[in-house]
């Protein structure tokens, strides 16, 4: 493994990442943060087989089975038939799964709101600079 700087720009921006997931993971909706992220993936890119949402969580087959059983059990996604093959079940988000990512993203909107409340207007412009690199970063996911 590679050592980074405690300054460097990959440690800095790990370690914010870090901070700020303590921070949101209350404001998820009693969403556990692989809970969360797997239903948004499946309301992202769904309906999925079980193997694409694992190979877009990174999660073991066993571990993205129980995610998406827990999701099952709370209602948040359903299973269907696969038209495509009928041995293969797809998973897609319900209506509840929908209302339940609006729900934590606009939670975690009001923290992230209330940390940035103390910046001044160009320390607010600088992230707001940052934001479309952050997100090219993201794009694949």
């Amino acid at each position: 493994m590679s050592e980074y700087a405690p300054d460097s720009v990959a440690a800095r921006l790990a370690f914010v990442v870090g901070r700020f997931n303590r921070r949101l993971t209350p404001a998820s909706g009693g969403l556990s943060h692989g809970l969360l992220t797997a239903l948004a993936s499946v309301a992202k890119r769904g309906p999925l087989r079980l193997a694409e949402l694992a190979h877009l969580e990174t999660v073991s087959a066993p571990g993205t089975t129980r995610i998406v059983a827990e999701l099952e059990t709370r209602g948040l996604v359903a299973r269907a038939v696969d038209p495509e093959d009928g041995r293969a079940v797809l998973i897609q988000v319900t209506p509840a799964g929908t209302a339940a990512i609006l729900r934590a993203r606009a939670a975690r909107a009001e923290v992230i709101d209330e940390l940035l409340a103390g910046l001044s207007p160009d320390e607010l412009a600088g992230i707001e600079a940052a934001l479309p690199a952050l997100e090219k970063i993201l794009e694949q996911y």
